[in-house]
């Protein structure tokens, strides 16, 4: 439901041009999310996730495989507007600059990491986080968000995934490929304290406004916006 609700919440921005949509949430059950041309076969175990009801979903962005589990997504829509994001990158970058503006107020001072190393990640059998991009935020090189990006002629779709936890062993399970734990850092790790998801996102949506100096206001899906997403929530169903 989650990538039914982001391509609703995309449509919302192209429709009300003046406003931009962020939202943050999480996943229950936990779910594998796969870069919009991944095949599961190739990144996943998917006997195990059949057996342990773990869905596997496709992404309409690009990027490679995130286990979405202790962690908050993040899903940020625009028009392209050429004032506030000029050139390719620029949304990329001040989205991530939003991001770090709210983790500094947590103490985290992250980086946007600004170049890639190795294949593109949706050509990849590794998991995101193993992978380097020029998009992620990084703490001394150690990926703590991962982001990837879908962009129309008219606006674009940016979403990404804070890691607040890792299971090890559990993402070995999920994961053909093991993922490289040394390029990872959660908040847990950093923070040494109970972690408090809606304080957490409250600070990151403060990071936005300070950032991007304006204020979001606060809204729900309406019955219409959720009766769409349920019908288009098989399209991104893999496993």
């Amino acid at each position: 439901m989650n990538m039914a609700l982001d391509s609703v919440m995309w449509e919302m921005a192209k429709k009300t041009p003046e406003i931009a949509v962020l939202r943050f949430y999480t996943w229950k059950p936990s779910g594998v999310s796969l870069g919009a041309n991944q095949k599961p076969e190739a990144l996943v175990n998917i006997e195990f996730c059949r057996k342990n009801n773990i869905p596997i979903v496709a992404r309409v962005t690009g990027g490679s495989a995130i286990f979405h589990d202790r962690e908050i997504t993040y899903s940020f829509s625009s028009v392209n507007d050429e004032e506030i994001f000029v050139g390719p990158l620029t949304s990329y970058e001040k989205i991530c600059g939003a991001l770090s503006q709210g983790l500094k107020k947590l103490g985290i001072d992250a980086q946007w990491r600004g170049q890639s190393k190795g294949k593109e990640p949706s050509l990849t059998d590794r998991d995101c986080f193993s992978l380097s991009s020029r998009h992620d935020l990084v703490i001394d090189g150690r990926k703590i968000i991962g982001s990837a990006q879908r962009k129309d002629r008219i606006s674009f779709l940016q979403h990404g995934s804070l890691l607040v936890d890792i299971k090890k062993e559990l993402w070995e399970k999920i994961f053909l490929q093991k993922p490289d734990f040394t390029k990872i850092v959660s908040l847990s790790e950093l923070l040494q304290e109970p972690i408090d998801l809606r304080h957490i996102v409250s600070v990151l949506v403060r990071g936005f406004e300070d950032f991007f100096q304006t204020e979001f206001e606060m809204f729900e899906f309406s019955a219409k916006d959720i009766e769409t997403a349920i019908k288009m929530e098989r399209n991104f169903l893999l496993i």
